[in-house]
This record gives structure tokens, C-alpha cells and sequence, in this order.
């Protein structure tokens, strides 16, 4: 398999090309399937502003609208969004599931961010 390449020869790691930088954080998740009466858990391995990665016990279908939350422990802040499931791929244990967020925000009364008049619906 060919590695996308600069203009100027130089190999372009997958982490370049995306839109926003990811952060180690391992965070208790829950997540639910919208328009279904359908939830599990697990545990992030990467966070960012436009998505996260889990590993989680059940399989979700790729383009499954999907709604999460996430306590992030070091801060007790609760953040959660609506996202699209866009990878997911079996490991052992579980799945890896990779999600597209449309936002993440810090959920009322979890402790966030100072006078935010930000909500979740």
C-alpha cells in the first residue's frame, strides 16, 4: 500500500491529514443509539473536537447516528455530543469504534466550563 506523499516526496502520516489534533485521555463512556432504544459502554482511547475513538464490547454500524458522554475524570467535567459512528473494527475484547462529532460540550451541572450558558439536548 502506497503512503500518500507532500509535493515534495516527504511520506504524510494518517495523524497529519487530520482535521484536528487527538489526545490520549482513557475516559469512561456511554453511548446510545439515536432513534433506538440501544446503549452500551466503554473507554476512549483518543478525543479530539471532531471525534473520538472507543474500545467498546458491542458492534455498532458504520453511519449509525450515535449520542455520547463522557466524564472526564481529572477535571469531573461530564462533556457529551451527537456524532456518526465511522469506523469500527474488531479487537480483542470488544471493538474499536470510531465516532464523528459534531461538537462536544460540557453537560449541565457536570462542573464545566465557568458561567457557560452552553446545553446538551
Amino acid at each position: 500500500m502506497r503512503r500518500p506523499r507532500h509535493r515534495w516526496g516527504n511520506e504524510v502520516s494518517v495523524l497529519d491529514r487530520r482535521a484536528a489534533a487527538r489526545y490520549s485521555i482513557n475516559a469512561r463512556l456511554h453511548w446510545e443509539r439515536v432513534g433506538r432504544r440501544d446503549c452500551g459502554e466503554g473507554l476512549t482511547e483518543n478525543i479530539s473536537t471532531c471525534g473520538v475513538y472507543f474500545q467498546g464490547e458491542r458492534c455498532l454500524a458504520v453511519g449509525q447516528p450515535i449520542r455520547l458522554t463522557m466524564t472526564l475524570q481529572r477535571r469531573s467535567i461530564c462533556v457529551g455530543g451527537d456524532g456518526v459512528v465511522v469506523r469500527v473494527e474488531p479487537r480483542e475484547g470488544g471493538y474499536g469504534v470510531g465516532v464523528w462529532l459534531e461538537g462536544l460540550l460540557p453537560l449541565p451541572g457536570s462542573g464545566g466550563l465557568p458561567g457557560s450558558a452552553q446545553t446538551f439536548p
